[in-house]
């Protein structure tokens, strides 16, 4: 792929980035819905939204939008507002919820899934769960849904309600080809937060978003969109790096900045195996150790260095046919963002003295984004190389 694409991607990346960086009102049902998005990809941090949810008077809740605003972060929610949220919900329910002006939160694919979203909350009595579920396979019972998108939020969210229900209704497949972007956009909000798979129902949809991104500017209205394209742009840039064994040292960036994606996937075995648990520092070496094998023939852990500032260390692997280096560390309480910039700086003047060393690669896992600034932190280590070229990666990394 030339290079034109690359920064063209890139450049969408930064933009999104950037929109989710500069929001300001929370919770809004976008942003809620953009928090569902980038909580369901562990190599992006949520941070953003990781601001306190204030109580919300019964007056605004009993405008939907809000509600769904609320029902995304429910569970972070104070009491009053739970219990507020929980009597206009009762309050929905009496309403005509198919209204002939289709003026409904029902129609809305934002607004239903930030309903769903809520009840189901452990906080929420089951019997609202229930209500929605079986209300949303009636609006399927009498062809309610109208459009591609409604129909897709719709089934999302009786998939995040009820499997079981779920799998007794039918959606036809669109070529995702036949979506205007806006729609398309919305497909990847609801694949993203729900985790439904619409790309079974909507063929080739990274890809035709992919193909519209690259033939013209492509506005992002809000924060969902802005999570969606963070999201699909992170990934095809990292199929890309993946996908080339010319760069060995992009490949490897890749696989760190992709590493939360394999710790979070280890937490949650099937048939209540326990859980794999990246607990320290030595864990984080160890998965780390296993991934790079399966990619590269000859890693070798362990090596001791060359002695720097009178004191000699070990390499945590060296794959010596790519002339590489990589050094794995886990922020904890008394490893904070200062402490390890100052520990890796070091690692980067010490390893430039090894024979057959031409890169540093620097993993530094942060699950409890104890680096407030992760990409400051990046950049003061790549550019404390000297005559060494150092790469590093703070993951989850902050938008």
């Amino acid at each position: 792929m030339s290079g034109v694409v690359l920064s063209a991607i890139a450049a969408v990346r930064e933009e999104a980035r950037r929109v989710l960086r500069t929001s300001e009102v929370w919770p809004t049902a976008a942003s809620g819905l953009a928090s569902k998005i980038l909580q369901r990809d562990a190599s992006l941090s949520v941070g953003l939204f990781d601001r306190p949810i204030l109580n919300c008077p019964a007056n605004l809740l009993r405008r939907t939008p809000v509600l769904a605003a609320y029902g995304y972060v429910i569970d972070a929610a104070p009491e009053q507002t739970v219990a507020l949220w929980i009597d206009e919900l009762e309050r929905l329910r009496g309403r005509e919820i198919y209204p002939a002006d289709r003026n409904s939160f029902i129609f809305n694919p934002v607004e239903i899934l930030g309903v769903c979203f809520g009840v189901c909350s452990s906080r929420i009595p089951e019997e609202h769960r229930d209500w929605l579920a079986g209300t949303i396979v009636r609006g399927f019972g009498k062809s309610q849904f109208k459009t591609n998108v409604s129909q897709l939020a719709a089934l999302a969210a009786l998939h995040l309600l009820d499997r079981e229900k779920a799998g007794t209704v039918s959606v036809s497949a669109v070529p995702a080809s036949d979506l205007p972007t806006n729609e398309a956009l919305m497909a990847a909000c609801i694949d993203y937060a729900a985790g439904l798979g619409v790309g079974t129902l909507v063929g080739d949809l990274e890809e035709e978003l992919v193909r519209r991104l690259l033939s013209g500017p492509v506005g992002i209205a809000d924060d969902a969109e802005a999570a969606a394209l963070a999201v699909l742009t992170s990934r095809i840039l990292d199929r890309i790096s993946l996908g080339k064994p010319d760069d060995a040292v992009e490949q490897i960036v890749t696989l760190c900045r992709r590493f939360p994606l394999f710790a979070e996937r280890l937490r949650s075995r099937q048939r209540q195996r326990a859980p794999f648990d990246v607990k320290d520092e030595y864990d984080v070496q160890d998965l780390l150790h296993a991934i790079l094998k399966l990619h590269f023939d000859d890693v070798s852990p362990e090596e001791v260095t060359p002695s720097y500032a009178g004191s000699s260390s070990r390499v945590d692997f060296h794959l010596p046919r790519e002339r590489v280096v990589v050094e794995a560390k886990m922020t904890r309480a008394n490893l904070g963002q200062r402490e390890v910039a100052d520990e890796l700086i070091i690692d980067a003047n010490r390893y430039r003295t090894v024979p057959g060393v031409e890169t540093l690669v620097c993993l530094v896992y942060d699950p409890d984004k104890r680096c407030n600034n992760p990409t400051a932190l990046e950049r003061d280590v790549e550019s404390s190389g000297v005559h060494l070229r150092v790469r590093a990666v703070v993951c989850p990394h902050g938008l």
